[in-house]
């Protein structure tokens, strides 16, 4: 072993490539099995000798990779890795293969899986011409930018902040978009339908007519968002947060909103049929619009209990405690005839840059909310082509 003493505390200089640091032997051994861990370490019988003229111990490696495993080593928790933006990450890597530094191995391995494929200048360059579907586009910085029309179907999003960006008549088809901002964002007739969008925030956002069906949206904030319009059939949204929302004409079909939030949303003929509401807070039921529907939506006994609602019997809530998915009991009286009930069909064509939902007034059908997205050559040929609900 190197002749420094045994105190684990011991300072020690380094010499790299011309470079001196500073370290302590329990930073240099804090990892077992290293290279600098057999050459520090009191249980090692390696053995170097080599010094400069000011003692420190001879390493013949690049300083500026160096300091970026030196930190590495510093960190108590070994999970985090600080590097400036002019350094190479590939740089780093090679220095860590070379010392043997298992964890940071992985864990630039795992960064380099994460890399975007763009950087905000070169969408900001080259939009006109580059290609955003199918790419990782993780962690960047979109705010204020126009992309519409623009296609990022399976594009991975996560982390992104689209914060007043204009998305109107894009397809962000079956993305990835966990802790997105889309704050203040322009979003009007977008489709993100199939997406994973937990702990997504669309606070104060337009998304008129936008389709949400079959999304993962657990978490997710819609405070002020215009959702006029909007689809959200099938979606998972629990402990979602709709305050102040305008959720008029939206549709909610077997969406699954518990415990969300809809203190002074407007829901004036939105549509919850099969919608799963148990826990959910914010209802004004004394002020409850006429013509929103509720038929077969899931409310707990307790909720039942507390609808002020002449006609509660007749609207046809089932009642269904938490955990009691298989044994509801049914509201009695539910059998009355409802008035016809719009719907909405989505007309779009995925493989061109122009679509558009269009809403009729139609009796509800359950329009099958598992077909598979229609390519553009059959577009051409169907006027009712529905959104993919395929995860």
């Amino acid at each position: 072993m190197a002749n420094v003493g045994n105190e684990h505390n011991e300072w020690v200089a380094l010499n790299v490539g011309g470079t001196t640091f500073h370290t302590t032997l329990s930073t240099l051994t804090s990892i077992k099995n290293t290279v600098l861990y057999k050459m520090f370490s009191s249980e090692s019988k390696f053995q170097i000798s080599r010094k400069d003229a000011n003692g420190s111990y001879l390493i013949d490696r690049d300083p500026i990779y160096f300091r970026v495993l030196l930190n590495y080593l510093r960190s108590p928790s070994n999970t985090e890795l600080i590097i400036d933006g002019e350094v190479s990450l590939r740089g780093v890597l090679q220095e860590a293969h070379y010392f043997h530094i298992e964890p940071l191995i992985d864990l630039i391995e795992k960064l380099e899986n994460n890399k975007a494929d763009f950087t905000r200048k070169d969408i900001l360059l080259h939009k006109s011409s580059i290609k955003l579907n199918k790419k990782k586009l993780i962690g960047l910085d979109l705010s204020n930018i126009e992309f519409i029309k623009e296609n990022f179907n399976q594009s991975n999003l996560s982390y992104c902040n689209f914060e007043n960006s204009k998305l109107s008549y894009s397809t962000l088809l079956t993305i990835k978009a966990k802790h997105c901002s889309f704050k203040l964002v322009t979003a009007e007739n977008t489709i993100l339908s199939n997406s994973n969008l937990k702990y997504t925030n669309f606070q104060q956002g337009q998304l008129t007519h936008a389709s949400f069906n079959n999304c993962l949206l657990s978490h997710s904030t819609f405070n002020e968002a215009n959702c006029y319009g909007s689809l959200f059939q099938r979606a998972t949204i629990l402990n979602g947060s709709f305050k102040n929302s305008n959720l008029e004409h939206a549709k909610f079909q077997k969406a699954n909103l518990q415990q969300c939030d809809f203190t002074g949303a407007s829901i004036q003929n939105c549509h919850f049929t099969s919608a799963d509401l148990r826990n959910c807070i914010g209802f004004d039921w004394k002020n409850i619009p006429s013509n929103a529907i509720f038929k077969k939506a899931k409310v707990t006994q307790q909720q039942f209990d507390e609808i002020q609602l002449p006609n509660k019997q007749s609207i046809g809530f089932k009642i269904l405690e938490i955990g009691d998915d298989l044994n509801y009991i049914n509201n009695s009286n539910n059998k009355t005839n409802t008035n016809s009930n719009s719907s909405t069909n989505v007309t779009s064509n995925l493989g061109t840059s122009q679509h558009q939902l269009i809403n009729n007034n139609n009796n509800i059908q359950s329009q099958s909310l598992d077909s598979s997205i229609k390519s553009s050559t059959d577009s051409t040929t169907s006027n009712n082509n529905n959104d993919s609900n395929n995860n």
